[in-house]
């Protein structure tokens, strides 16, 4: 199986992004700078940050001398987000880093022990400034205040003795620029080229977490010689800045003012790209190649990889470019990965080309993979088995594999396909009455048609050891991402519809397919608890353009599985009628939806005012 952790072995060829941020905080000239990795969940932004920061600690490495000290912090603002005052907690991990710094390296700075107290005096001032909010200094924090002779040991340096008078008197604005004026003094008198703090999974923490960490940077970004790389999904950024800044937006508007903070804050946004077909093909090979082959043979095929990427980097290297690199002496078995390679076509065709989703499939894979040889299930093959699962993957149509299985549970294992595979890759498309309604979407069709046929094939024990999708209730957590569950959450806080119609199209434009598809299964989610759910139907009375359900059949179906819609409040009118106005196909399938005579007669009404 696979590590699910950010990882300094680059299977992606990230290593050029790596080299690229490199050369750019490298450049005195562009310091001070903050740069934002910016990407969807699991697309690599901490893999991206450990592989700068092994290259930055490289290049320091190879240059032994008095101008080349770099000084790397990482900082986890996830963990550390149940802490008071997220902001200055990360001003003490920067001050604890250069603290650690200095006694590590003693014989490379001068006045090492100056250098020393300067920081315990700025650890101090922040210690106390996070202890003394209602601007009082309790006694027994006193012990902790540097006496005189302790400052005056600080020479030249008037701004120390002011201090932490500011700090005691509760004046936050002024110890700020002053502890920003002696930290730029400090890094500038202790030679480091550069400070390069690394803000890690910003995105998961709670929006007044974000704010925090971002009001930490906003501190340092002007300060000489720092860069700040801050991974994070810029949507969820933007949605913390929208909750501490309620700005409200006029329609005029054509940039949202809560990405013009974002931008003026960082100074480099640096978007990871979606892995292109080619990439995934690499990147799975690989992965089997990581799992099913010794340590020294993968790291010789890895080094070799690597000078590949160098020269190439849009071709996929695959089996047979491995198999080329290898010295003639070298005897590697590769049965075990060449029998998996043929599920690599499925996982392009029909998965998002997320690294985490792909690593989390195989992992999945992998453990029914091993399952089904525990319980002698000798026939299983891993490209049918990846094919039935890719539906479990897909957020729109995950509950066609329960179908899947009632219909080979109902015929002995075989699925009744008759010509359904062939008529799925026609103009036509699917005519058998039984798969017709569920199953013609472009996606399922193409679904169908794919290769390998499941034609004959008895799945009896292909959903044996995929039983533990089989859930009538998936839990929803397992279905969306936090990203969407903020979103969601956004959309839930704008409660009038003015603001609602204002909002919505800037939130849901800014979701992919998939995405607008968990937003869905949220809503869906909550009907089910709650028909009359008020939030709901604000949402879908105000997407005016359907630009959440896109007249797509499937979301529809989607939105009211296994809802009581006859529990349905007459105030749903809107969407109703709107929904009836759209295809015939969307039109008779809201019709055939049980409805109460309060919104029947509500949609009837409505229909004559029109």
């Amino acid at each position: 199986m696979w590590s699910d952790n950010e990882t300094t072995q680059d299977l992606l060829g990230y290593q050029v992004h790596a080299d690229l941020l490199r050369k750019i905080i490298l450049n005195d000239a562009m310091l001070p700078i903050s740069i934002g990795v910016f990407g969807n969940w699991g697309s690599g932004k901490s893999s991206l940050m450990l592989l700068l920061q092994q290259s930055l600690h490289e290049w320091e490495e190879s240059h032994q001398n008095e101008h080349s000290i770099i000084l790397q912090v990482y900082f986890n603002s996830w963990q550390f987000e149940s802490y008071d005052s997220t902001k200055l907690t990360m001003i003490e991990s920067i001050l604890e880093a250069l603290d650690k710094d200095i006694n590590t390296r003693k014989d490379v700075f001068e006045r090492a022990d100056d250098l020393l107290a300067r920081i315990n005096f700025l650890k101090v001032g922040v210690f106390i400034l996070k202890k003394a909010y209602d601007n009082l200094t309790p006694d027994w924090m006193k012990k902790w205040l540097p006496k005189k002779d302790d400052i005056d040991k600080i020479t030249g340096k008037d701004k120390y003795n002011n201090l932490l008078e500011d700090v005691t008197k509760g004046n936050t604005s002024k110890f700020i620029a002053t502890f920003r004026e002696l930290f730029e003094d400090l890094v500038n008198d202790m030679g480091y080229k550069a400070v390069i703090v690394y803000v890690d999974d910003l995105d998961r923490c709670d929006p007044k977490r974000i704010i925090g960490c971002l009001e930490a940077v906003k501190l340092f970004v002007n300060v000489k010689k720092t860069a700040f790389v801050i991974g994070a999904d810029e949507r969820i950024i933007e949605y913390a800045i929208s909750q501490h800044y309620p700005i409200q937006m006029k329609k005029e508007d054509i940039s949202s003012p809560f990405s013009d903070y974002l931008e003026k804050l960082i100074q480099l946004p640096y978007k990871l790209p979606r892995l292109s077909d080619n990439e995934q093909e690499t990147y799975i090979t690989l992965l089997l190649c990581k799992n099913h082959l010794n340590e020294i043979h993968f790291n010789q095929i890895h080094q070799k990889y690597l000078e590949f990427r160098k020269t190439d980097k849009h071709s996929k290297y695959n089996i047979d470019d491995i198999k080329a690199n290898i010295p003639e002496n070298q005897n590697i078995d590769f049965y075990a990965v060449e029998y998996r390679l043929p599920i690599v076509p499925i996982i392009k065709q029909f998965l998002n080309g997320n690294p985490r989703q792909l690593k989390r499939f195989l992992n999945t894979l992998y453990v029914r993979q091993e399952l089904a040889e525990v319980a002698g299930f000798r026939d299983i093959r891993p490209d049918v088995l990846t094919k039935i699962m890719v539906l479990e993957y897909n957020t729109l149509y995950n509950s066609r594999f329960e179908e899947l299985y009632k219909l080979q549970n109902e015929n002995g294992g075989v699925l009744p396909l008759e010509d359904v595979e062939q008529e799925a890759k026609t103009e036509e498309g699917i005519q058998n009455p039984q798969w017709k309604d569920n199953w013609s979407s472009d996606y399922l069709k193409q679904w169908l048609s794919s290769e390998p046929s499941l034609k004959d094939i008895n799945l009896q024990n292909y959903f044996w050891v995929a039983r533990d999708a089989l859930k009538n209730e998936k839990p929803i957590a397992s279905l969306v991402t936090s990203k969407v569950m903020l979103l969601f959450q956004r959309l839930c806080t704008l409660q009038t519809i003015v603001t609602m119609k204002r909002g919505l199209p800037g939130i849901i434009n800014a979701c992919d397919d998939s995405e607008k598809d968990m937003i869905i299964h949220l809503i869906n989610d909550n009907l089910r608890k709650d028909p009359k759910s008020e939030n709901c139907w604000r949402i879908l009375n105000c997407d005016e353009n359907n630009l959440l359900l896109s007249n797509n059949i499937d979301r529809i179906k989607l939105l009211f599985s296994n809802i009581r819609t006859e529990n349905i409040d007459a105030k749903a009118d809107v969407f109703f009628v709107r929904m009836q106005a759209s295809s015939e196909e969307i039109r008779n399938y809201i019709d055939t939806l049980p409805k109460a005579k309060p919104l029947s007669r509500a949609i009837e009404r409505r229909n004559q005012r029109q």
